[in-house]
């Protein structure tokens, strides 16, 4: 499996090697840069080989805008990924931020104004920051949609959706339980063609 030295060394010294098939197959998909809708039992352990490939294809900091968006359902998730990132990015200078309710939007947006390379961010707050011009979407080269059947919920899906109206037609990665409802309508309308990978 090709990471960074830097992060194998770090996940081999908490016990998280080797990766199981699922994680491998995830880490595969990405450096691929092509769109996939993969399908999994355990979405936590997902997120590890995600953030394990973001800072492996980024490898550091790149001008002022993001060039990888995670979209999640809610904060306790962001913070989650943002904890991955520090403690499997700490060899690197990239930027992450997060951007939920609850902190003041206008912060978020000058953190994210300043510099960012990956935004971890809930579809309705990352609204509130394109309608204030707090997010420049187009540099983002892979979207990821965590919990997809969720971001793809009534209340939620006319973010998502305006959100990936906006992103250049990159690498799109959505990651849900098995059948997640409705992702694959999405990515039909957002990412096809794509390849379906139901893992175990």
């Amino acid at each position: 499996m090709k990471l960074q030295q830097e992060v194998l060394d770090l996940l081999e010294s908490m016990n998280l090697l080797p990766f199981n098939t699922a994680q491998i197959k995830i880490t595969s998909a990405y450096k691929s840069g092509q769109n996939h809708w993969l399908q999994l039992n355990c979405l936590e352990e997902s997120r590890l080989a995600i953030v394990a490939s973001t800072i492996h294809t980024l490898k550091s900091s790149y001008e002022d805008v993001a060039r990888c968006l995670i979209l999640v359902p809610d904060s306790e998730i962001a913070d989650y990924y943002l904890n991955l990132f520090n403690l499997l990015g700490k060899h690197t200078d990239l930027r992450v931020w997060t951007a939920y309710q609850g902190p003041k939007i206008l912060d978020q947006k000058e953190n994210i104004y300043f510099g960012a390379d990956v935004v971890i961010a809930t579809p309705k707050r990352l609204n509130e920051l394109l309608n204030i011009e707090g997010f420049n979407s187009a540099a983002v080269q892979t979207l990821i949609l965590d919990s997809a059947d969720q971001l793809l919920k009534v209340g939620a899906i006319s973010f998502t959706q305006r959100i990936s109206d906006s992103i250049p037609k990159k690498q799109r990665i959505s990651i849900s339980v098995k059948g997640g409802k409705g992702v694959g309508a999405y990515m039909d309308r957002f990412a096809y063609p794509f390849t379906l990978a139901t893992l175990e």
